[in-house]
């Protein structure tokens, strides 16, 4: 009867995953801001608060999911992500839109690792725990594909109602509670004595990570990767701008966008596959590529080389999260995930503001040259140093 209930974590996973990341605020999320009053280098200061309070909440809140439970972290997570929405709608100056940030880190800490260790732990309590990264990766697109159709309805919304779309996100964040509520708790294996004090859980955590020269190499990677991840989002809606695409079609394109990276997510495993051992270099290329596409293309038919930034996003999370957890011991799986987070959010927190200033400073075909010199003059010393970590063994 329990391993039943674990099988049945893998179902409710994926309609927990539909639901999850539901912000129909893709397309319109920069025009919302400007909207507000906001200018381009005080959007992405936001970015960073949100990241400084993700880099605050992270480990903590990781260490909660190990020692109260996934659930339960996963319960907080969804309710504060509907709080920080509310906040956008009734907010008016820089500060309220800070505290709807800070909000929505809190609740992003809370999800952030609890949701992959749930259904990770639920998988090894029924000994399918090698069948991870094919469910991951079918979450994933589930996730992907939902963001897809919530792109285009969002478009639609947003000239009905510039609040339309948060209101809905909102009730996608209540449907995403409802569900959780309906997961089993997996039980988590105790190597050695249980820690009994919550500090000491995030210290030793932090010590594994330091003596564990594979998770470290993976980590740093992926603090670079992830800096250029992130900032290329924001920069999708000045670069359809300037090529003059209406923004009634924005909907519409993110719908592809979220399509390709779906489609990618799925097939993360045999994607996985044909790149190992470089899967991690594959993803950082696809992005450095399109990056010095964009710089050059000054017409609308540029767009389609964020097809490969949506390539890269759909494999990122299964190929990372699959490493990682394959040397993470079961009582700090939350917390571990959790510092791998931490650490890319500091990388994040870091870099945006510069990022922000560079596109209120040149226009934005000159900030994807240097965002494309950026990312391949930080991800070479990367990869080198990974490489010298894990030799020849596989990424995936």
């Amino acid at each position: 009867m329990m391993r039943d209930g674990y099988l049945r974590n893998e179902r409710i996973y994926y309609f927990y995953s539909t639901f999850a990341e539901l912000l129909i605020l893709g397309p319109i999320m920069v025009l919302f801001l400007i909207a507000k009053g906001l200018n381009f280098t005080e959007i992405m200061l936001l970015q960073s608060i949100s990241a400084i309070g993700t880099v605050i909440f992270e480990v903590p809140t990781g260490a909660v999911a190990d020692r109260i439970g996934r659930k339960q972290s996963l319960l907080l997570g969804s309710i504060l992500w509907a709080i920080s929405l509310g906040f956008y709608i009734v907010g008016t100056n820089f500060v309220i839109f800070a505290l709807a940030e800070i909000t929505f880190s809190l609740g992003a800490a809370f999800k952030s690792g609890a949701d992959s260790a749930m259904i990770y732990d639920s998988l090894k309590a029924s000994g399918r725990e090698k069948g991870y990264s094919k469910v991951e990766g079918k979450a994933r697109s589930l996730a992907l594909y939902a963001q897809a159709i919530g792109s285009i309805i969002s478009s639609f919304v947003y000239e009905v109602n510039i609040y339309l779309p948060m209101i809905l996100s909102i009730i996608f964040m209540l449907i995403t509670f409802i569900i959780t509520l309906y997961f089993k708790e997996p039980t988590i294996e105790i190597a050695g004595e249980r820690e009994k004090n919550y500090w000491r859980q995030v210290l030793n955590s932090g010590k594994y990570i330091l003596g564990h020269e594979k998770l470290k190499a993976v980590i740093v990677f992926s603090m670079v990767f992830f800096i250029f991840y992130r900032t290329g989002f924001w920069y999708f809606q000045p670069y359809m701008e300037a090529v003059n695409i209406p923004v009634r079609y924005f909907g519409l394109i993110f719908f592809v966008f979220n399509i390709t990276a779906a489609f990618s997510s799925k097939r993360s495993g045999y994607i996985m596959d044909k790149t190992k051992p470089r899967t991690l270099t594959f993803m950082a290329g696809l992005m450095i590529i399109s990056f010095l596409i964009l710089g050059i293309c000054k017409i609308w038919i540029g767009v389609i080389a964020i097809l490969l930034q949506q390539i890269a996003r759909g494999v990122y999370r299964p190929a990372i999260t699959k490493y990682m957890n394959k040397h993470i011991p079961s009582d700090k799986r939350a917390t571990i995930l959790s510092f791998q987070s931490l650490c890319t959010n500091v990388a994040i927190a870091l870099a945006f503001p510069f990022m922000g200033l560079l596109k209120d400073s040149v226009d934005i075909f000159l900030t994807h040259k240097i965002l494309f010199l950026t990312m391949l003059l930080m991800t070479l010393p990367a990869l080198k140093y990974m490489k010298s970590r894990l030799g020849n063994k596989k990424l995936s």
